[in-house]
């Protein structure tokens, strides 16, 4: 559940990527052409070049790979990753594999909710106890494999959620006094906003109970690289690594190409117009941008996609996820503490920091849902923040952000001593027109108009009923939508389907919404 700028030949995979390319006699034309060099168009590059196939081009609008993984140098020999952080999952996660094969990862057990502290804006105490009570039977209702009940609800994933913990309170003589408790409402609101971010959703009340059902939560928990950040995937795909034979795609790989058109008329080739003028043609094309990218442009292809195509584009959520980066001059906090959780009263949301802009009159600050220790710096604190109040964040200053973080941080946390953050970075993925959002999902919209991430996969034939446009990307995953190894895994699908290589059924327990 589930995010700086390089140098133009410095890559966090530490390959040289050239500007123009030399493939065959015309460098602006190839058999594919792969649009995006994200996870996905990676994935599926360095698996066409083990099938034998390497008549291709790599069309990059920003200028690096890597797309939504985006780590960045940052203090020392410290990196952030300003995108994906965490493998999600690890049976059967081939990131994970792949890593921990390499020592980039670790392989001991998860510790679920390790020293996660929750505090409450009118400053009264929280009991730890019953919120770690309250957190566990959410997580169960929200992420338990094989909910049929789950399956078959029509309404939002907030609905479910709220009639579940109410029903399994009331038939548990131990645990009904949390139904009477103050706190229950506050930390159902806060599960919601901790649920936002998972999802990337606007509301947990939009999200579709469904789609969490369908979705396949592999087994293990949220692993974090060791070092360097998820810039290794790009590392582990081309085979970078010590003992491996690298697959060079430094001069398939053509940067600051913008694709503003992509004309399928004729039936044989595929053109794509980029923003600078330069146009390459090739016999068909692997699509791999963002859904962000393809919800932003009606007018990207040329004829008009088919409708059931349209639909899909339009009706699974795209949304934002972003974060905020503080590091401090000393730790201030706990040595041992790893999560500092919001938790809100009704009277306090509705009251505070009303001096703090925000969407439709609510301070922007108020869905933050925490700030975290879970980077490479021990200084640094992380916050995340979703759905419009991420968006709102990405118009503000970093400087801005730091003062609105820091009314936020000394009014939850009124007996630390807080100093003044020494560095502010936040990530601006919405505003960004080569993303337009981080990740995508399923919510009540979606189900309604009868589509999903599978579609989203379905390539374009031409009149022969062949490919002609292919789409990647964890938007077109119906599994592991809104993760990398979600990502991957379409890479290495398009790629088998462009090799005429039989497409592997997928492990996932429900391998039949592929067909939906």
């Amino acid at each position: 559940m589930k995010l700086l700028l390089f140098l133009v030949t410095t890559i966090v995979a530490g390959i040289s990527v050239i500007h123009c390319t030399e493939s065959g006699p015309d460098p602006n034309k190839a058999k594919l052409i792969i649009i995006g060099a994200g996870p996905s168009g990676i994935a599926a590059a360095t698996k066409l070049v083990t099938n034998g196939e390497e008549d291709f081009i790599i069309l990059e609008a920003e200028n690096r790979i890597g797309g939504r993984v985006h780590t960045v140098p940052y203090e020392g020999d410290t990196s952030i990753d300003i995108g994906a952080q965490f493998i999600d999952g690890q049976i059967g996660n081939p990131i994970w594999e792949m890593a921990v094969e390499h020592n980039l990862a670790s392989n001991e057990s998860c510790e679920e909710n390790k020293n996660l502290v929750f505090f409450n804006s009118s400053g009264e105490p929280i009991d730890q106890k019953d919120s770690q009570t309250l957190w566990t039977i959410v997580d169960k209702s929200t992420y338990a494999n094989d909910d049929k009940e789950m399956e078959n609800y029509n309404g939002s994933l907030g609905d479910y959620v709220w009639e579940k913990v109410r029903k399994e309170l009331t038939n548990n003589a131990s645990l009904s006094h949390l139904l009477s408790s103050p706190r229950f409402e506050q930390m159902l609101d806060y599960f919601g906003k901790m649920e936002n971010s998972v999802d990337a959703s606007d509301s947990w009340f939009e999200t579709s109970a469904k789609g969490i059902a369908l979705y396949d939560n592999l087994d293990g928990c949220g692993v974090q690289w060791k070092k360097g950040g998820y810039g290794n995937i790009l590392k582990l795909l081309m085979k970078q690594l010590p003992g491996q034979t690298p697959i060079d795609l430094s001069k398939k790989i053509i940067l600051n190409k913008e694709v503003s058109k992509i004309n399928w008329t004729d039936p044989k080739s595929v053109i794509i117009e980029c923003a600078d003028g330069t146009s390459y043609t090739g016999e068909k094309a692997l699509i791999t941008v963002s859904l962000g990218v393809l919800k932003t442009k009606p007018n990207l292809f040329v004829p008009q996609l088919p409708d059931w195509k349209t639909n899909a584009i339009e009706n699974v959520h795209f949304g934002t996820l972003n974060k905020i980066f503080l590091r401090f001059p000393h730790k201030w906090w706990p040595v041992d503490l790893v999560g500092i959780n919001l938790v809100w009263t009704k009277h306090d949301e509705e009251t505070l920091f009303k001096e703090v802009g925000g969407v439709d009159g609510r301070p922007w600050v108020n869905d933050i849902s925490g700030f975290y220790s879970s980077t490479e710096d021990p200084l640094t604190l992380l916050g995340w923040i979703p759905g419009p109040s991420a968006r709102y964040m990405e118009t503000l200053t970093d400087t801005q952000v730091g003062i609105d973080s820091m009314k936020l941080l000394r009014h939850f946390l009124p007996n630390f001593t807080i100093p003044e953050p020494t560095r502010i970075i936040k990530s601006t993925w919405s505003t960004n027109p080569h993303f337009k959002g981080s990740y995508s999902s399923r919510t009540v919209k979606t189900e309604k108009a009868n589509t999903s991430q599978a579609e989203l996969a379905k390539p374009i034939v031409n009149g022969e009923g062949k490919p002609v446009l292919m789409f990647a990307g964890e938007a077109t995953n119906p599994l592991h939508f809104g993760t990398v190894h979600g990502a991957v895994e379409t890479g290495w699908r398009e790629a088998d389907r462009i090799s005429g290589v039989p497409l592997q059924s997928p492990l996932a327990k429900r391998a039949r919404f592929f067909q939906r």
